[in-house]
């Protein structure tokens, strides 16, 4: 497998070096980094700041991105913390976990979903129904499925709640049959109009807060991110399923 890349937190470099006494090598270091960081990335003020696996290394979050600083005297080291064993990068991984949490914390009810109760593996896709990409990606749910992929419809909207996109999905959840009225809408056929409560906007607000900029937007059971169309058949390759 190989490592990724990452952005460093909030795009400042790989590298950050501090001049600065306060770093003592002690068990509780976390303030004093703290502290230093906040002079030159504002944000590290209201950051979670952990130990990390390696001695002297402590991670940060902001908002969901993650950095590691490594601490030695008057130095400060912020980037990205690969381990080369296992090949994989701890900020991605962290925000992998991070991922999976907040979808997990999604009910299912509140989910439009095609494939099997009981799947091997499943997806769950920000979608909107005028996406010319959203549309292909659905045109291929059928091979997905069979592999043994469930996969779980998030609305996203791009235009924003109250646009004819919004007005669309609305009509999509509040009709008696949501998988079949999802895909007539999205082969640009009309769906009734139809109006009931709904979580359109409040999956379209989750899939702001999570970074989500684009349709559509796939995350995995393991909360790792592809944003933008794949073809089926990579999807099913990614997810361990190919034969």
């Amino acid at each position: 497998m190989r490592i990724k890349s990452t952005n460093t937190l909030l795009a400042i470099g790989f590298a950050l070096t501090i001049c600065s006494q306060a770093f003592a090598q002690s068990d509780d270091g976390i303030e004093a980094i703290r502290a230093e960081l906040a002079k030159m990335v504002p944000a590290a003020a209201e950051a979670e700041i952990i130990k990390s696996p390696v001695a002297g290394i402590y991670r940060l979050e902001v908002g969901g991105s993650f950095a590691y600083a490594y601490v030695d005297g008057d130095y400060v080291l912020l980037g990205d913390l690969l381990n080369t064993k296992e090949q994989v990068n701890l900020g991605d991984q962290a925000g992998n976990e991070r991922m999976a949490k907040v979808i997990a914390d999604v009910p299912v009810s509140q989910m439009i979903v095609f494939g099997p109760d009981e799947p091997k593996r499943h997806i769950t896709v920000f979608t909107d129904i005028d996406c010319g990409y959203c549309r292909k990606l659905h045109a291929e749910v059928p091979e997905l499925t069979a592999a043994g992929i469930q996969v779980r419809y998030l609305a996203f909207p791009r235009a924003g709640v109250g646009s004819s996109s919004y007005d669309k999905y609305v009509s999509v959840w509040c009709n008696a049959d949501q998988q079949e009225s999802l895909t007539v809408a999205k082969q640009g056929e009309t769906v009734a109009s139809a109006t009931c409560e709904n979580p359109v906007a409040s999956s379209y607000e989750l899939g702001r807060e999570v970074g989500v900029r684009g349709t559509p937007t796939i995350i995995f059971d393991d909360g790792s991110i592809i944003g933008g169309y794949k073809p089926s058949q990579e999807l099913i390759s990614l997810l361990g399923l190919g034969g």
